[in-house]
């Protein structure tokens, strides 16, 4: 998955979110902030494959699944799960429709505010906007082979989610490399993401929630 979050906000606060064994704070954020801005700004339309690792500290193993990635701007995505079993989550403005194997499920995300909220959070990610998100704080930090978008929730709804959530950018392309996502009891989802392409022809009907 290419290009998340763009660093709009240069002054951002940083300060209580400790730095990440093994990266360093990035020192010249605007050059940053010029370098990300140019990779979202020619991407319409990505596909990815998935994995992702859940873990539950009540269970000894942890959930692994795989599926496929598709987002389309503006703010249209579908994450569409198809293994071990079948599970589909499409997003397309306000609309929001959950399919498991046994009902569809659609949600107007402008009638719940913890809605609203997880459909801007990953929306803003694909736009390169998430750290205008003023329900985050967030820092950036760079090793070797990527930079590294740590964000920390700041508003009551997201607290009360997350404890915080971690994406990771190939230097390279500014591709996501990986996204985790830390509950506050301490689970966790780790999506791994492969097979990047970027402005391929995707069909209307992937992303129809009504």
């Amino acid at each position: 998955m290419r290009s998340l979050l763009s660093f709009i906000c240069v002054c951002l606060t940083t300060a209580s979110i400790a730095q990440p064994k093994g990266f360093s704070a990035v020192k010249n954020i605007q050059e940053f902030e010029t370098a990300l801005a140019r990779a979202n700004s020619s991407v319409n339309t990505i596909a990815s494959d998935f994995t992702q690792t859940k873990n539950l500290s009540l269970l000894s193993e942890k959930i692994k699944s795989k599926g496929r990635f598709y987002f389309q701007k503006q703010d249209k995505v579908r994450i569409e799960y198809t293994a071990p079993y079948s599970y589909l989550l499409v997003m397309n403005g306000g609309s929001v429709m959950v399919k498991d194997e046994q009902k569809t499920s659609k949600i107007n995300a402008k009638n719940s505010k913890t809605m609203q909220s997880v459909n801007r959070i990953i929306i803003d990610c694909m736009r390169g906007t998430v750290l205008q998100n003023p329900d985050f704080k967030a820092a950036v930090y760079e090793n070797g082979g990527n930079y590294l978008l740590s964000l920390s929730p700041v508003s009551e709804a997201m607290k009360k989610m997350f404890r915080s959530i971690d994406v990771y950018l190939s230097k390279k392309n500014f591709d996501v490399d990986r996204l985790m996502m830390t509950e506050q009891g301490g689970d966790f989802t780790d999506m791994d993401f492969t097979n990047t392409q970027h402005n391929v022809p995707l069909n209307e009907a992937l992303f129809k929630a009504r």
